[in-house]
């Protein structure tokens, strides 16, 4: 009996023991890049203009607004397209150095106009005409793509297959194999740069057809964690 009760503890604390052990896990990461084609755009103008009386100021820029309208009208944007809510008004001073005080000038009239533009054929006609308008500022497109999400999710399980790899070469290397998956994260690689969004503008600025959209460049990387086994 009393041999018995030795065994078992023996047992017992073995498998404590074998408890204790920290599992054995390898972290790894991966990422992935794809392409996909830019559809639309978003095209943000301003006009600014400056005159000394204030309805003057006003009437100008509602002018402009007016001939750029015309321009989305003729290319068939639709109106729900195009905002032109933004408008700003304030005095324009300038410092004189002799009276060492601010100098009136007069008013600037401001107005912020937004374009979606769903055919990018359009693009350089409406660059080109809205500069014709008297639009004074045209920021370079920001280019969008309605399969952009699809893009995404491909680019996140080649990035997924990318760390997959990765763990079974460290598991390789150290003579394991590779086990289940404990923890997996996947997100973006990384915030878009402006220059993957915006469309080059031509030097050529008087040429329509010298606008050209490239691909739009979709990352992911996925973070995770696998067990080890010998």
């Amino acid at each position: 009996m009393h041999k018995l009760i030795v065994l078992s503890f023996l047992f017992l604390a073995s498998a404590c023991s074998t408890a204790d052990e920290p599992p054995r896990m390898v972290s790894v990461s991966g990422s992935s890049m794809t392409t996909v084609t830019a559809d639309r755009a978003l095209l943000q103008m301003a006009i600014s203009v400056r005159r000394e009386d204030l309805s003057a100021a006003q009437a100008d820029a509602a002018n402009v607004t007016n001939a750029l309208l015309a321009v989305t009208d003729n290319l068939g944007i639709q109106r729900n397209k195009v905002d032109t809510t933004g408008a700003n008004v304030r005095p324009d001073y300038r410092w004189n150095r002799d009276k060492e005080q601010q100098e009136f000038l007069g008013y600037i009239a401001e107005r912020q106009i937004t374009v979606t533009l769903e055919n990018l054929e359009l693009l350089g006609q409406l660059v080109e005409g809205a500069v014709t308008a008297g639009v004074n500022q045209v920021s370079s497109p920001q280019l969008v793509s309605s399969q952009q999400d699809a893009a995404f999710r491909d680019a996140l399980r080649l990035a997924a297959e990318d760390a997959r790899a990765n763990a079974e070469v460290l598991a390789g290397a150290m003579g394991l194999t590779l086990g289940n998956a404990i923890t997996i994260k996947g997100s973006s690689a990384s915030a878009p740069r402006p220059e993957a969004l915006m469309m080059a503008v031509a030097r050529d600025s008087g040429a329509a057809e010298s606008y050209n959209p490239g691909d739009l460049s979709v990352r992911a990387s996925v973070s995770a964690t696998f067990e080890l086994i010998e």
